[in-house]
């Protein structure tokens, strides 16, 4: 789950109970979204690993022994990667962006090392990801991209047509008519946008997944202080 979205859903879990003049329901909306959604990226991982491993998926073990078995942990692993991205995002948009990428491989290291922290892992991932970030980077925009040209292309080509009319021809029934036609042209864009990055979604957590099983045996899990966080390659 992006983080952003993340953040978009507690707001308005918190919204809606203070509207209510509901101070207790709203902190309690909030801790209980943090932890699934916390846990949820990590159960994500943990599942297209298993995929990209072709190792059969079980329910019972996938969801419900991973959140009673590692639940906390991947609540604390989430909530770290989460405040050292929100710290770094302090100095500038960029650098928070380059720990998320930093940090991606937290999920995936935490899942095969059940013994490691949550810290540790996270220091593991900065690791494992120096010089590899660019790639991974590539990778995302080519399930991120499609949908979001498509519905920006369908949005320009829109206006275009739009101002091509004169003013006088949105003047009566016909003027009427054209909005209606554009407005239904440009829901099919977003509705097929929406479609093809739900469709996309699934894939691009699959390649993450490859991704780290790519990446993985270049470095190891043990964690190594000499590299400063600072100095990093892409």
């Amino acid at each position: 789950m992006p983080p952003i979205l993340i953040y978009v859903i507690m707001l308005a879990a918190l919204i809606i109970p203070i509207m209510n003049e509901s101070i207790f329901w709203a902190i309690t909306l909030v801790l209980i979204i943090s932890l699934v959604a916390g846990i949820i990226p990590f159960l994500i991982a943990s599942i297209h690993l298993k995929l990209a491993r072709n190792k059969a998926l079980n329910f019972k073990e996938n969801v419900t022994g991973e959140i009673r078995n590692n639940g906390i942990r991947y609540f604390l692993g989430s909530l770290l990667m989460q405040i050292y991205i929100f710290l770094w995002a302090l100095l500038f948009t960029i650098p928070g962006m380059i720990k998320q990428y930093s940090y991606s491989m937290t999920p995936y290291i935490m899942k095969d090392d059940e013994a490691i922290s949550p810290n540790n892992a996270i220091t593991a991932s900065r690791k494992m990801m120096d010089g590899h970030k660019v790639s991974l980077f590539l990778l995302h925009l080519r399930y991120v991209l499609p949908p979001f040209l498509l519905y920006l292309s369908s949005l320009i080509i829109i206006v275009i047509v739009l101002s091509l009319f004169p003013e006088s021809t949105f003047d009566g029934g016909a003027g009427v008519g054209l909005v209606i036609i554009t407005g239904l042209l440009f829901a099919i864009a977003i509705i097929a946008s929406i479609i093809i990055a739900i469709r996309n979604m699934p894939r691009l957590n699959v390649a993450n997944a490859l991704f780290y099983e790519d990446i993985r045996g270049e470095s190891h899990y043990a964690v190594d202080e000499s590299l400063p966080e600072w100095e990093e390659e892409f």
